[in-house]
């Protein structure tokens, strides 16, 4: 502790109660919404005080080396990956910082050779963070200067504790970095949208940044000294240097390598390099992959640079002419159900075949619905959930489909149900189960900001199962697979 207050020009002999800090931080926590307001609204300063005070105690935090994390406390929780692997392989932080009306507050980092999860906790003395257009903080993160890019698919999920307060994970994917064991951990935001004006465009977002102190005085801004976990991970790492073609721009043979494969408890994902802004990546994107055994697997939906997909996994066209040339360009692609101990996968391209897609639509209540999206592979729904402003819909893949199913919910004569103006929609990953959840919510902002349901009731849960009798799913039959030109690569 004070090595780190020396580097600030400081030297102090800190002295605190920390049990005493903590149960007053709790009370502040755990107060009943309309309690913490006025808490919050007469006790800034001594908010202020503890906030600082944990922070400087969280510089010297001694790390757990696992055990609960308070983000799974609750039913709204999503599971990014085996909630037991993770709490066995984290380190409890807690430090915060309070600055324009919240509180930002580090709880958990959870980190191995693939991913790094970042769990805070965001408390607010103006209502509702995510559905204020004014309180929305951009979270940035990064490991030594590098910023860390949002895993694949942008994984983050977070939920209301109260109106007050909000509780986040975001899975950062970090198998191309090379993290050494200790190493520097930031954390800022932006405290309002509207304080984004004080940077200049993508200020925020350059690599390496030198953040100055002006600068961190306007922000949210956390820092640490920390490191890897010291709790032995199971990761298994392969280097097949596998080498392949793939049709470049101009339909010409282009040469990408699979470099790197990675089993760990996070996630199993191999990372691509080619010299084309990430088409390599991309062509493996629309491949078919299989163990060792001839079974399929799952090739989740990645943001992958230079190729963007969007959220059903059609794939943004990249621009040749945004290609820097002769630049070696990086993608890690996630993928489900393997085992470590495959001696080797392949990867099988599709080609276009003589068919169309079509609708198969089937009434909901009892499952399973299982609906065959090709000869290769189906999707099988074990559940339909309508809650308020929203529906989700659970369900696995039964062999090869590609990218994520085009659901659309039906009523009676079978007209889409359609939730508001702008409805959004998110797909969720179940490591555990190797399964999925589709959700398509209301979405849609008052002048005030706010979402709120409308007012009729035609989105309430009532009314939604009313309407709701099918489940309409797009069959894709436009593709065979082409095992002539599989890529076979051996894990040694």
């Amino acid at each position: 502790m004070s090595k780190r207050l020396n580097d600030l020009g400081t030297s102090v002999d800190l002295k605190f109660d920390t049990k005493k800090i903590k149960a007053q931080a709790n009370e502040i926590l755990n107060a009943e919404p309309e309690e913490r307001k006025i808490f919050m609204k007469h006790k800034k300063a001594k908010i202020a005080l503890i906030a600082a005070v944990i922070t400087m105690l969280g510089f010297a935090t001694a790390f757990a080396g696992g055990g609960l994390i308070s983000y799974f406390q609750s039913d709204k929780a999503v599971e990014l990956t085996n909630v037991e692997e993770l709490e066995k392989h984290n380190e409890e932080i807690d430090i915060s910082l309070s600055q324009e009306g919240y509180t930002l507050i580090l709880d958990n980092l959870a980190i191995d050779d693939n991913f790094l999860h970042v769990f805070y906790t965001i408390t607010s003395q103006e209502g509702k963070i995510w559905e204020n257009k004014n309180i929305r903080p951009s979270i940035n993160c990064r490991i030594n200067g590098h910023l860390a890019g949002n895993g694949n698919g942008g994984d983050t999920h977070g939920y209301y504790v109260d109106d007050y307060t909000y509780k986040n994970v975001v899975k950062y994917n970090i198998s191309q970095m090379d993290i050494p064991e200790e190493f520097t951990f930031e954390m800022y935001s932006s405290p309002r949208y509207d304080e984004l004006s004080n940077f200049e465009d993508g200020y925020l977002y350059q690599e390496y940044l030198n953040l100055t102190e002006e600068d961190k005085s306007k922000l949210v801004y956390l820092s640490l000294e920390t490191k890897k976990s010291t709790i032995e991970t199971e990761n298994i790492n392969y280097e097949p240097n596998q080498q392949f073609t793939y049709p470049d721009f101009d339909g010409n043979d282009a040469v990408g390598e699979i470099s790197k494969v990675v089993f760990s408890p996070f996630g199993s994902q191999f990372v691509v390099t080619d010299n084309n802004g990430g088409l390599g990546a991309r062509r493996i994107m629309d491949m078919a992959m299989q163990d060792d055994h001839g079974e399929f697997l799952d090739i989740l939906i990645s943001s992958l640079t230079g190729a963007a997909a969007d959220e059903n996994g059609n794939f943004i066209e990249i621009l040749p002419e945004t290609v820097e040339a002769n630049k070696e360009y990086s993608n890690s692609i996630e993928f489900m159900k393997g085992k470590a101990d495959m001696k080797y996968f392949t990867l099988i391209p599709t080609k276009e075949a003589n068919k169309s897609k079509s609708n198969i639509k089937q009434e909901i209540g009892e499952y399973p619905l299982t609906y065959e999206i090709n000869e290769y592979g189906k999707i099988v729904v074990t559940g339909v959930v309508i809650k308020d402003g929203g529906i989700d819909v659970h369900y696995y893949k039964d062999g090869y489909v590609k990218g994520n199913p085009e659901f659309v919910f039906l009523d009676e004569n079978g007209n889409d149900i359609k939730l508001g103006n702008m409805p959004a929609t998110d797909y969720q990953v179940h490591y555990d189960t190797n399964s999925y959840t589709f959700t398509c919510y209301y979405f849609d902002f008052d002048d005030n900001g706010r979402m709120p349901l409308p007012s009729d009731g035609s989105l309430s849960r009532e009314n939604l199962e009313q309407r709701l009798v099918s489940l309409e799913v797009i069959a894709d039959n436009s593709y065979t697979l082409d095992y002539d030109n599989a890529i076979r690569v051996e894990l040694k």
